[in-house]
């Protein structure tokens, strides 16, 4: 069973909004909806989400951007990108601005949602977890979060090599780049 969390959704589009917080509220996390980005970073400032959803085109700008800014403001937020015109460049451009995974719209699989995001809040819980044990220890543990990570996007990587596209193995390719950046940054290689 997956956390409980609370979650926002941000996307122009009533009834996707509404059918997916029907499901996530089902599923017993807090849910709230908003359609544009002005409004994401209201919701955002009145209230601290676990994760939240994002639209990669809103109507009062970008999702990545929008993604960008909360991400740099509420580190700790998990965030998915969803998206009606699905592309390559689009899933790494998600990937590499800070988004956990990618949704592709329209959303028929309700389960597959179900899925993501309970990878999502594990994915936060894990991360949350190697910050606690490092402040027990007195300092921070950059080797502990770089293990945290580097367990998630080997998972990520294993999903995304199960598909024979060369798509997928482009996506493979840019996790993999990421990951080795991130090890880098924290003295890891």
């Amino acid at each position: 069973m997956s956390e409980k969390a609370k979650i926002l959704f941000v996307d122009d589009e009533e009834a996707i909004r509404s059918l997916i917080l029907t499901v996530l509220e089902g599923d017993g996390h807090t849910a709230h909806g908003v359609g544009t980005a002005a409004a994401a970073v209201q919701a955002m400032t009145d209230t601290p989400y676990d994760l939240v959803v994002i639209d990669k085109n809103l109507p009062d700008g970008s999702g990545i951007d929008l993604l960008r800014d909360l991400k740099r403001k509420h580190p700790e937020t998990e965030f998915m990108i969803l998206t009606g015109y699905p592309s390559l460049e689009s899933a790494i451009e998600a990937l590499r601005a800070g988004a956990f995974d990618y949704l592709i719209k329209p959303v028929l699989d309700l389960d597959l949602v179900t899925q993501k995001v309970a990878r999502a809040l594990e994915r936060r819980r894990l991360l949350r977890q190697a910050y606690r044990e490092s402040d027990k220890a007195g300092a921070p543990d950059a080797g502990a979060l770089a293990q945290a990570l580097v367990r998630q996007v080997g998972a990520l990587r294993a999903a995304v090599d199960g598909g024979r596209t060369a798509e997928a193995k482009e996506l493979a390719r840019a996790v993999d780049e990421a990951a080795q950046e991130l090890a880098r940054r924290l003295g890891r290689d």
